[in-house]
């Protein structure tokens, strides 16, 4: 079988597990759509905090969280509500590359009432491959009105040591850096190594990144259309400290490379569609 999945008291789908033919895995938390592990060639990829909380209510601290409808602070609490929110199992479909899986999240009386009032339809579309795992994220505007928003999934990728974590394919590629509060940075040489608090807003980044690690022998070839930025995250010595929900060394464990529409908001008319896909693929070296 190529899907398991659990329910809570009420019966309502909670997790889903895609399993792939070859040992491949991923398992997807209906609370806000969240990936929180991939595996693939026998490797866990995606990094979740020990210290996670899963209580249907706060974020899920690791995965890959669903960013939606607003990036950052602004009107509505940190990063929106799709990642806090219960979306509908819609699902799956198996083939000979892999099986997929489809999620549902549209409005409710909370998100009608909030700052951001429109009615949408968004799906989330999971495709797990003995190599890979892509991403799709289709925004449907279902409202009488015009809306705009930003949005990402916010990967976080497990490494052993993030000394040895390598970025590679910014280099040039200007970038807001939120943690000096400045923007036009330029990534100075290539590739990029962590060496602290980075939070970095990739504009206009390219379609391709390769995220490698010291002294192992596979490499991730990261891969976005539709999504403009790319952004970069590692909380450090100090934020780490700061999160209950995080591991105060966890930092040294784990690496945000997220692909997004955050530096400008998409604006999508009345009836329109908009779609964008991150692909994360193993490579050896």
């Amino acid at each position: 079988m190529p899907v398991k999945t659990t329910t809570d008291h009420y019966g309502i789908v909670d997790k889903v597990v895609l399993m792939g033919a070859t040992g491949s895995a991923c398992v997807v938390h209906t609370h806000g759509a969240t990936i929180t592990s991939w595996i693939s060639l026998g490797k866990e990829r995606i990094f979740l905090s020990k210290q996670a909380i899963f209580n249907d209510v706060k974020a899920i601290r690791g995965g890959i969280p669903v960013v939606f409808p607003q990036f950052g602070p602004g009107k509505l609490p940190q990063h929106g509500f799709a990642r806090v929110t219960r979306w509908e199992f819609l699902g799956h479909k198996d083939s000979v590359d892999g099986v997929q899986a489809r999620f549902l999240l549209t409005e409710n009386e909370k998100t009608v009432a909030s700052p951001w009032p429109y009615k949408f339809r968004l799906v989330l579309t999971v495709f797990l491959g003995e190599t890979d795992l892509k991403l799709s994220l289709n925004v449907e505007n279902t409202d009488t009105r015009e809306f705009d928003f930003t949005s990402l999934l916010h990967a976080y990728f497990r490494t052993n040591d993030i000394n040895g974590t390598r970025l590679q394919g910014l280099a040039g590629i200007k970038y807001v850096d939120k943690v000096l509060g400045t923007r036009d940075e330029v990534n100075p040489e290539e590739p990029l190594v962590i060496t602290g608090s980075t939070d970095r807003v990739y504009v206009d980044a390219p379609d391709s990144l390769a995220l490698s690690f010291e002294n192992e022998s596979e490499s991730l070839q990261l891969t976005k259309t539709g999504f403009n930025d790319f952004v970069v995250w590692n909380p450090w010595i100090e934020l780490a400290k700061g999160m209950s929900d995080f591991g105060d060394t966890e930092y040294q464990e784990m690496l945000c490379v997220e692909a997004g529409s955050v530096d400008s908001p998409v604006v999508l008319p009345a009836g329109q569609h908009w779609e964008g896909v991150y692909t994360m693929s193993v490579q050896k070296n």
